[in-house]
């Protein structure tokens, strides 16, 4: 009623005075109530609001005891603790207000009418002998702001409670209760506790950021995003470095989305005002005034560079540290990208040469095989070099080294050249396969980014089928020049032992780190890691354990060692991880089913098995290094370089 009456007292209308003279109307002194007159008009004539019914008028003390004596009860009706009767304004003070000057009017006119009690003549009231009726206070109205302060923005109500005490409920409602489980949160998660399974959980922030500093942080933040990409960094890895990097300048409200070749970065200034409460969420989204940037850059070009990207890791480790500035952080990146990699070209090309012998001699091929593996891995590189220039798709290239692979070895072998063809082709075949692809879109799928996993499985898979149909053609043309079947079981000299498998395959782990462009002071650490897996390997044949859980248990140690060895050169673990896994690809197997496949056509199911096989072993190798990343977490924290005793998010 309070609101109700303090509405058209603002206008100066529909108030009585209480120094005004003249007779009561004659609805002022009829009862009102039960059993009497509810037409209550006259001292109190309520305005009507556009758009709402009037308000309901309280009726004054004597009208309420004429109600009650027409009603029968003559006892009045007290209510504890009532407030002060309501304020009205004098005819003095209404003059008075003309004369005030404008900003103070409405405070003082308020102020007064709080503290002025409703009076009324002693002709307009009848003298009764009982106590007065008290009426509890229903609405609460807080002092308005004072002038020169905001006045446009909503204060924050105080709601009663609703609470009421209620029944207990039955036994079929408690039997409801105990069954029916908790309402999920409907909070979102803070992007920035997505770093604490990273090395970067406990980065120090380097200071806040306006809004033009916001726009060219998330630039760099995309820069550093796309030379990771490019260097083939995980999407996991990615996400990390851009949270990182934008929480750390001040740019804590981003949301990061990443889909195979696009990175996008969303930002919404999170702005609170001084002095004020705290806004929410929906309070930040909905302010037409919110600074808001999203910026994105599409990575469509690999390259094999793992000393730039183990660069870019440690760039990031830097920042988080919170001592290095924005500008720097810029002219580091760009050193990066400027900088040649490690090995020149004609080094890359030898190693790979080797490498391919080094495979073919470590899985039992023989000297005169590693020497045919050596010159078709010359002419690989040759072709796919001139590939590359006419810019033809990965599919053909792929194509075409497995064909010419396949070709060369089976030819050789009916010629008279005393080697196995199918460990020839076998080792060829193991630096052809997109490791590093296959176990990337193993940690998307894994971490959570299926998106992101099924671009980068389609793009494995083209390759792993390019591989195929190039090895189903060279079968093709050696069967129309005449050759006969090869047994693919068969092996012109007896298997490998254990010393020499792993000496050669070490030694091979060593060339393919060089490919792949790694420092040298890496190399080392590539070669321990597939140390630590073959010596697993070997251990599991000897107690037969089966091949593919000891390819899986392999791959988990190797990662395992990988973890610890990259967490203490502060570089992402696939650096050290995807070379030393070499000695697990399943070259051979891959071979054994396209070929039975492919000639044998009398009965498909050995070549099917063998190629399901050789897809097992992939998976299992591929997550193997995701699971002994995960299971050395806790061991490697005060080896990232941001441990918890030295930063603190601030």
């Amino acid at each position: 009623m309070v609101t109700d009456q303090r509405a058209p007292l603002r206008q100066f209308a529909a108030y009585p005075s209480s120094d005004g003279a003249g007779e009561p109307d004659v609805h002022v002194v009829e009862p009102f109530g039960p059993g009497g007159d509810t037409t209550l008009t006259g001292a109190a004539r309520p305005i009507a609001r556009h758009g709402a019914g009037l308000p309901t008028v309280r009726p004054t003390e004597d009208q309420a005891l004429h109600a009650r004596r027409r009603a029968g009860t003559a006892a009045p009706d007290i209510v504890p603790d009532a407030p002060q009767p309501l304020p009205v304004l004098s005819t003095s003070l209404i003059r008075r207000h003309h004369d005030t000057p404008e900003p103070q009017k409405r405070q003082e006119l308020l102020s007064a009418a709080e503290t002025v009690p409703l009076s009324v003549p002693a002709r307009r009231r009848r003298r009764t002998d009982t106590v007065p009726v008290s009426r509890p206070e229903t609405t609460t109205i807080g002092p308005l702001p004072a002038p020169g302060k905001s006045s446009d923005r909503m204060q924050r109500g105080a709601y009663p409670s609703t609470r009421a005490q209620g029944a207990r409920p039955g036994g079929r409602a408690r039997l409801r209760s105990i069954l029916q489980g908790e309402s999920a949160p409907t909070a979102p998660m803070r992007v920035v506790e997505r770093l604490n399974a990273s090395p970067f959980a406990n980065l120090r922030r380097f200071g806040e950021s306006t809004s033009r500093q916001a726009r060219r942080t998330l630039n760099f933040a995309l820069r550093l995003a796309e030379t990771m990409f490019h260097y083939g960094a995980d999407a996991l890895d990615v996400e990390n470095a851009i949270i990182a990097v934008c929480t750390t300048y001040g740019v804590e409200n981003v949301e990061v989305d990443i889909t195979n070749q696009a990175v996008t970065i969303n930002y919404i200034a999170d702005d609170q005002p001084e002095g004020g409460d705290t806004r929410t969420r929906e309070d930040v989204f909905n302010d037409p005034d919110t600074n808001s940037h999203t910026v994105m850059r599409v990575v469509r070009s690999w390259t094999d560079n793992y000393a730039g990207l183990a660069e870019t890791h440690q760039l990031v480790a830097d920042i988080t540290g919170g001592e290095m500035p924005r500008g720097e952080a810029e002219r580091r990146l760009e050193a990066i990208n400027a900088k040649p990699k490690p090995y020149p070209r004609w080094m890359v090309r030898a190693a790979t040469t080797a490498a391919a012998m080094t495979i073919t001699v470590g899985i039992g091929g023989g000297v005169l095989g590693s020497l045919v593996a050596g010159l078709s891995s010359v002419i690989n590189q040759i072709v796919a070099h001139r590939l590359g220039v006419w810019r033809i798709p990965e599919f053909f290239t792929m194509a075409a080294q497995s064909g010419i692979l396949t070709t060369m070895a089976l030819l050789l072998s009916w010629a008279g050249v005393d080697l196995s063809p199918t460990r020839v082709i076998a080792g060829g075949i193991i630096l052809l396969l997109p490791t590093t692809r296959m176990v990337s879109t193993m940690q998307d799928a894994i971490n959570g980014f299926p998106v992101t996993a099924a671009g980068r499985l389609l793009s494995t898979s083209m390759a792993f089928l390019g591989i195929v149909a190039g090895i189903a053609g060279g079968i093709s043309v050696a069967g129309y020049a005449g050759m006969p079947r090869v047994d693919v079981s068969q092996s012109a000299f007896d298997p490998v032992g254990p010393l020499t498998n792993s000496v050669f395959m070490l030694i091979a782990t060593g060339l393919i780190a060089v490919t792949m462009q790694a420092k040298p002071r890496h190399v080392l650490s590539t070669v321990a890691t597939a140390l630590g897996g073959l010596v697993v390997y070997h251990a599991g044949m000897a107690a037969g354990v089966g091949a593919r859980l000891d390819t899986a248990l392999a791959a988990v140690t190797s990662g395992c060692v990988a973890t610890v060895l990259a967490a203490r050169h502060r570089i992402p673990q696939l650096v050290l991880a995807i070379p030393a896994m070499t000695f697990l690809l399943p070259g051979l197997s891959i071979f054994r089913g396209m070929y039975t496949i492919t000639v044998e056509t009398d009965t498909y199911g050995p070549g099917i098995v063998g190629l399901v096989n050789a897809m097992a072993s992939i998976v299992a190798l591929a997550s193997g290094v995701v699971l002994g990343k995960y299971l050395m977490r806790p061991f490697v924290g005060h080896l990232n370089g941001t441990s918890s005793r030295r930063n603190r998010r601030r």
